[in-house]
């Protein structure tokens, strides 16, 4: 194993220049297929590539025919729209690292879906009860079930 770590690192330093932007991910996936297997690189990039690139696509093309020819939306409304959708996506990698950095109790995770699974029952409660829909708004931010 380490044998074939050097050989990449050599090649990795003889390259370097201009290009580097360019051969610097070939290198890495080659260093990772060398270090776990081939097959488990190849299979990680297929099922992201499906998941995220096809997916998405399809998940994108239904959505804006949707708002564009049902609900005759206009495109700049349409943006405003997908910004507001993708605001879950973007505070989960912050919401990630803030439970893996702050424990309480020793607990990771667990006080932090309680806590969340709790605010969302409440403020479904606030809702059904009250008939407070601005409240609803909050719910993509605490919605950590998924």
């Amino acid at each position: 194993m380490e044998a074939c770590n050097e050989v990449v690192e050599e090649e990795y330093e003889q390259k370097g220049g201009f290009f580097d932007f360019f051969w610097a991910p070939i290198y890495w996936f080659k260093m990772l297929a060398n270090e776990t297997h081939w097959s488990f690189v190849f299979g990680v990039l297929a099922v992201y590539g499906i998941n995220q690139g096809l997916g998405g696509a399809l998940n994108r093309v239904g959505t804006d025919y949707y708002m564009k020819d049902v609900q005759k939306v206009q495109p700049s409304e349409s943006q405003i729209y997908q910004g507001i959708i993708s605001i879950p996506w973007l505070v989960k990698p912050l919401w990630g690292l803030f439970t893996d950095f702050l424990p309480i109790f020793g607990y990771r995770r667990r006080p932090y879906l309680i806590f969340a699974g709790r605010f969302h029952l409440s403020l479904h409660l606030n809702v059904i009860l009250q008939g407070s829909y601005f409240v609803v708004l909050l719910v993509p931010f605490f919605d950590v079930s998924l």
